[in-house]
């Protein structure tokens, strides 16, 4: 109950009242690593709030990190973004942790797609190898998906899968989630689930690295944009990272707004 976000723990440790009986607080590893060096797991803490401020939360950290250390990981992450400049943040501080990674949510309406992405694709087209097509996810190799997004974006490998199956809560849309191939092999892919009834949120727009900057991109937005419409969305919502400074400047340019701005939380370990 105190860490509803830690699916299957690798490591979770409980700190508890004796006089009382009661867990005060836990801890917890993920299994999945982050892709990205320095390789290391999600994490989370929660202590209860008359016990806050006392040191349970260090303790327990300091639990998991014993832990860590002697699987030779490399870094802890905290397991959920946090509001920048919040008090969440500023806890993840007091236990050793530092803004690893910043991230905007962005929102950005739809119909200037068309006009924007339809003429520069056109231009593009004698790039675009004849073998190439776009299919809605529904009628696409799901393991294939799967292995695309945990080679460039990592993630909970159950998790994704029952997304990507349409199962439970921000499952991946069916008919406005594309996927690219080139001689049948997924190569890259647009991954949305529905907000409300005009907002899509994109969890994934994957190229692989080989085709990254060009046509693919080009022509999977432009895709996706235009089955999503047909559905009634008006707005894509999606995070975007430091390192992708052209996705941000990108919107900016096609009147989208920021409306949220989180970090991740990073402590790196000794080296063992």
């Amino acid at each position: 109950m105190l860490l509803p976000e830690l699916r299957e723990a690798s490591a979770c440790f409980v700190a508890v009242d004796r006089d009382a009986g009661r867990v005060i607080g836990a801890a917890g590893k993920s299994r999945a690593l982050r892709v990205e060096p320095p390789e290391g797991p999600g994490v989370t803490v929660h202590v209860i709030l008359p016990w806050r401020g006392l040191g349970v939360g260090r303790r327990l950290m300091e639990c998991i990190e014993a832990v860590a250390v002697d699987e030779h990981v490399r870094a802890l992450y905290s397991m959920r973004r946090v509001e920048f400049g919040s008090e969440a943040e500023q806890a993840w501080c007091k236990l050793g942790f530092s803004r690893h990674e910043t991230v905007e949510t962005q929102r950005l309406p739809l119909d200037e797609f068309e006009p924007r992405l339809a003429p520069l694709l056109e231009r593009m087209q004698s790039r675009i190898p004849a073998n190439a097509q776009i299919i809605p996810l529904y009628r696409s190799n799901l393991p294939a998906v799967l292995q695309l997004h945990l080679d460039n974006l990592g993630g909970d490998r159950g998790e994704v899968y029952r997304k990507l199956r349409g199962n439970g809560v921000a499952a991946y849309h069916p008919r406005y989630s594309r996927v690219l191939l080139v001689d049948d092999r997924v190569v890259g892919c647009i991954l949305a689930h529905r907000k409300d009834g005009e907002t899509a949120i994109v969890d994934a727009d994957i190229v692989d690295p080989t085709l990254r900057g060009g046509w693919a991109n080009v022509w999977l937005k432009l895709d996706a944009t235009r089955g999503a419409l047909r559905l009634g969305i008006r707005n894509f919502e999606y995070t975007t990272f430091d390192r992708y400074a052209d996705t941000r400047s990108f919107t900016k340019k096609l009147g989208g707004i920021t409306v949220e701005t989180t970090v991740l939380m990073m402590k790196r370990l000794a080296a063992q």
